[in-house]
């Protein structure tokens, strides 16, 4: 059964402190927090674990690069000329042709191309914009690597509950079946009793044997984003961590939406960039000319060097209109990215208080079918009842239990999702 809560919400959240119904939820909070059973130790905190995989994290390095190489595009977009200046040279001799008539012409010019109108500062905007879409990345990559610890540490807490009741269970059912095999031979009880508690024992003990290939899984997982497979303590962190803080839950802010905007203005800005580059960049120079006939003393010759392609639809419409299909499929992606969050923002915040309603009411029936269970189980010892009805007993307050457990792991886990969307990393 999952344990991984989505990120959800309405679209504005104002501070959890800000109205009655939040101090009323925070308190609830910060009481859960004070009277749940203390939990297993932990070799390292949740903040850790995440800080460590986000160290671990290649795309950590990878965007840091890109916005490392955007901004340095950005600086080099201020130059006074876009590429760099063109040199060329010419020699001519008639001799190489055998005419031997004494001509000999020495042609040298460079030139450098100019910005057309708006193009450069179109080029600087589309650097800068780069630059913003790799920071935006880094910060959902971030959340997402937080996130990914999270559901591992959930995804283990409760699978180590769960074996902690089976194994419970399993001992209690040990020892009904050395009693019920004691009867058999001594024919006080029936065949088909001792067949339901060996059935009953052999399915809790599979189970234990899939729970415990899950966990391994999970601290697998673990190991390779965090370098340990030690389970992070989601545990010890509670209400505390809601009432200490102002969060203030505004899906406008999370970085997934940032960065569907950042994208939309990256595409826009090369949009624009299209737009400013309808032709090639004219170039402009300076040309020398030395000539040399029958030793003529008008030799030499300086002058202007201009060059320029006219434009050309077969070169501008494809180039614009690439711009305007990435420019559409930005503005698809933000738009989903914007309902995606919102959905997630109140889905979480709903878990959050179904956890809460969820784990105060399978608190209670745990401990009344434990109750019932030891119960029955003393009047199946006397004889009073079959042990088929223990057996249904003791199934009820192992469900009871893991419902109890699930509830607990649910609403910690929603408790730091809300954290980590208002960008704080307990």
């Amino acid at each position: 059964m999952s344990v991984i809560l989505r990120l959800c919400g309405p679209r504005h959240l104002p501070s959890m402190c800000s109205s009655p119904s939040k101090l009323w939820l925070s308190a609830r909070l910060l009481f859960l927090g004070t009277v749940v059973a203390a939990p297993p130790c932990f070799a390292e905190s949740f903040h850790d674990a995440v800080r460590i995989a986000w160290e671990r994290d290649p795309a950590n390095q990878s965007f840091s690069i890109d916005a490392t190489s955007s901004a340095k595009s950005a600086r080099a977009a201020h130059s006074w000329f876009p590429d760099g200046p063109i040199v060329a040279g010419q020699y001519l001799d008639d001799h190489f042709i055998g005419s031997n008539l004494g001509y000999t012409t020495y042609q040298g010019s460079i030139s450098v191309p100019l910005w057309l109108p708006g193009q450069g500062t179109a080029t600087v905007r589309n650097a800068l914009a780069d630059e913003a879409v790799a920071k935006a990345r880094i910060k959902v990559q971030h959340l997402l690597s937080a996130v990914r610890v999270l559901d591992l540490a959930s995804s283990a807490t409760l699978l180590q509950k769960k074996i902690g009741n089976l194994r419970a269970t399993s001992d209690l059912l040990d020892r009904v079946t050395q009693t019920t095999h004691r009867g058999l031979r001594a024919g006080e009880v029936a065949s088909v009793d001792f067949d339901a508690v060996i059935g009953e024992k052999s399915d809790v003990d599979a189970q234990i044997a899939q729970s415990e290939q899950a966990l391994e899984n999970a601290r697998a997982e673990l190991n390779a984003l965090t370098g340990t497979d030690d389970i992070p303590d989601i545990l010890s962190l509670d209400g505390r961590i809601l009432g200490t803080q102002t969060l203030t839950l505004d899906p406008s802010r999370d970085p997934r939406n940032e960065m569907a905007q950042a994208v939309t203005k990256s595409a826009k800005a090369a949009y624009t960039l299209a737009r400013h580059s309808y032709m090639p960049n004219p170039q402009l120079g300076v040309q020398v000319l030395k000539q040399g006939q029958f030793g003529s003393p008008w030799d030499t010759q300086v002058g202007v060097q201009f060059s320029m392609s006219l434009p050309s639809e077969a070169r501008n419409t494809p180039m614009v209109m690439k711009e305007v299909k990435a420019m559409g499929a930005a503005e698809r992606d933000a738009v989903q990215a914007r309902r995606q969050v919102a959905v997630e923002y109140r889905q979480t915040r709903a878990s959050l208080g179904s956890a809460l309603t969820m784990l105060r009411q399978s608190s209670i029936s745990r401990q009344a079918l434990d109750a019932r269970a030891r119960d029955l189980e003393h009047a199946w010892t006397v004889g009073e009842t079959p042990v088929i009805e223990y057996l249904r007993a003791r199934r009820a307050a192992l469900d009871a239990g893991q419902r109890s457990a699930e509830a607990d792991v649910i609403w910690h886990a929603a408790m730091i999702r809300m954290s980590l969307m208002a960008g704080r990393y307990p």
